[in-house]
């Protein structure tokens, strides 16, 4: 387990849909483990649940699964069982985002990097699709795998750098992205660039459609706390250091709420009062499932 938590923190090759359904698994797998006693589970289940909450600052669907499995009554068993229904619902969300996307998702679109939920919900509505154009998401270029997984639905695909994204906006019907976190105001933390790219869209009168569901809902609001952002080794950028200069490499950045056009999810187009509303119901459960934590640990300490 402690290996597994570890590969969702360390992972910089999958979406943080990905992500998220290996945590729901990892706390699964976890509950249904036997030759423990019971306390000694839940005090292990709390653990990697908190492992997993803070292990990627940017993905708030970590944290809020995490809340949704263990904010429940019944030990052990009703953990386990919590778990596998997240895991459905989960696994049949994006079925329920292409059906309210549907009609939003014509002609040319523009995406970046890549998004298990936004390929999901492209194969779902191809179509209406003419063709997707993909940026290639430097540093690491998950664009090009989400190019490939387009091409084999048998989906036109053109894949340019991040740096052409304007040169194609014209012809673009729209602009589809997934999503890594939504905060407490609707703002979108997501992989670098696509900030750039909602000003970009703004500036060409295109609408921008964030595709995600309702676990990526933060109850945090933007603190100019980089950290958040995740930076990584300045080596994905430049090989070799140049004397003098600074290097950053950031994997995510925010996109304001005022540049969203639609933010589309398993329940439907939320505005950003529904937005808000759910972040104070996840900040409550967070607050909740610490409480409990706290009253565990406490229990397993020797007398």
């Amino acid at each position: 387990m402690e290996q597994r938590i570890a590969a969702v923190r360390a992972d910089r090759q999958h979406g943080s849909r990905w992500l998220v359904r290996e945590a729901i698994l990892i706390l699964r797998d976890l509950a249904m483990m036997e030759g423990m006693s019971q306390e000694e589970q839940m005090r292990s289940l709390y653990s990697a649940g908190r492992e997993l909450a803070q292990a990627r600052p940017a993905m708030a669907a970590l944290s809020a699964a995490v809340g949704r499995i263990l904010n429940v009554t019944g030990g052990v068993q009703a953990i386990a069982q919590q778990a596998s229904k997240l895991l459905e619902e989960y696994d049949s969300a994006t079925e329920h985002i292409a059906g309210y996307a549907q009609s939003l998702l014509q002609g040319t679109l523009l995406t970046c990097s890549i998004s298990g939920t936004v390929l999901d919900v492209l194969v779902a509505c191809r179509e209406s699709i003419q063709e997707v154009i993909v940026l290639e998401g430097r540093p690491r270029y998950e664009g090009r795998d989400m190019a490939r997984a387009l091409s084999k639905q048998s989906i036109a695909v053109t894949l340019i750098t991040d740096a052409q994204a304007d040169i194609f906006l014209p012809q673009c019907n729209a602009v589809v992205v997934g999503a890594d976190s939504i905060l407490a105001n609707g703002d979108v933390l997501n992989k670098a660039g696509t900030a750039l790219l909602a000003w970009a869209a703004r500036g060409h009168q295109i609408p921008f459609y964030v595709l995600c569901e309702t676990l990526k809902i933060s109850p945090n609001s933007w603190s100019n706390d980089l950290s958040v952002l995740e930076e990584k080794e300045p080596e994905e950028v430049i090989e070799l250091p140049i004397a003098g200069v600074i290097v950053h490499n950031f994997y995510f950045d925010r996109t304001p709420y005022d540049l969203v056009t639609k933010v589309v999810t398993e329940h439907g187009i939320l505005e950003q009062q529904a937005i808000t509303e759910l972040a104070a119901q996840i900040r409550s459960d967070s607050r909740e499932r610490e409480k409990r934590y706290a009253n565990l640990h406490q229990s397993g300490k020797p007398h």
